[in-house]
């Protein structure tokens, strides 16, 4: 018999806070982009247990739409087209809608079948990075966008450090792992009419000058009149 003591109760939170990492880190992309899709037991089966039926029932089952193949299909091309391509040559993708419809889900399919495809295509390479997912931070500065991008690749920030020392870092290293495919969501909480907000969409378009990806964005339609081709993001 186990009793639920303090310490077996520290182990179970770190196997649960493990079992949910955020895939904004690298550590939990590479859980996402690992973890294969549940299976189901049949409806007979009475050693399936009501916790893993349950555990089943939880999870969202990712069904591929039109609107994802389309968007699918448009990344596939502007890959081709940016593979030769350097600075501001390079092609990106916004993918909006109005919230709960699929965005991030869609993100997060393309950056997993990507990053399975290239390690189809790299069998035994662990010291690439294909995809990077990150969202933009509420209120977000410049300094704040770069340093998500640090956190998914566990650079350690100093104190001391500035925004270009840190995007110096971040560069550097994207480059050496190869990144192809940047993925950013909640694209819209950049408002360019607030001087954070047009200095942050600067700084992303910096980073996509200097790192050799395509990046792709993700982000709230305002309202049913202003999607996030017409926000001030782009006007």
């Amino acid at each position: 018999m186990v009793t639920d003591t303090p310490a077996n109760s520290t182990l179970h939170d770190g196997a649960r806070a493990a079992a949910y990492a955020p895939p904004t880190t690298r550590d939990g992309w590479q859980q996402f982009v690992a973890t294969p899709p549940l299976q189901p037991h049949p409806a007979a089966d009475e050693d399936w247990s009501l916790e893993e039926r349950l555990d089943y029932h939880s999870r969202f089952v990712v069904l591929t739409t039109p609107a994802m193949e389309r968007i699918s299909l448009s990344l596939r091309r502007l890959m081709l087209l940016n593979r030769r391509q350097q600075g501001t040559a390079r092609r990106g993708l916004i993918v909006s809608g109005p919230p709960t419809t699929g965005k991030t889900t869609t993100l997060l399919e393309m950056g997993r079948t990507f990053e399975l495809a290239e390690q189809r295509r790299h069998p035994g390479r662990t010291d690439r990075l294909p995809v990077v997912f990150l969202a933009v931070p509420p209120a977000s500065t410049p300094k704040m966008l770069v340093s998500e991008f640090a956190r998914f690749l566990g650079i350690s920030i100093a104190a001391r450090m500035n925004q270009a020392q840190i995007t110096d870092a971040v560069c550097h290293l994207l480059c050496l792992l190869e990144t192809k495919l940047v993925l950013v969501d909640d694209v819209h909480l950049l408002d360019t009419r607030t001087r954070s907000g047009a200095e942050t969409s600067d700084q992303m378009k910096h980073l996509g000058e200097r790192i050799p990806a395509t990046f792709v964005y993700a982000g709230v339609d305002v309202d049913v009149d202003v999607d996030v081709e017409a926000s001030p993001l782009l006007t």
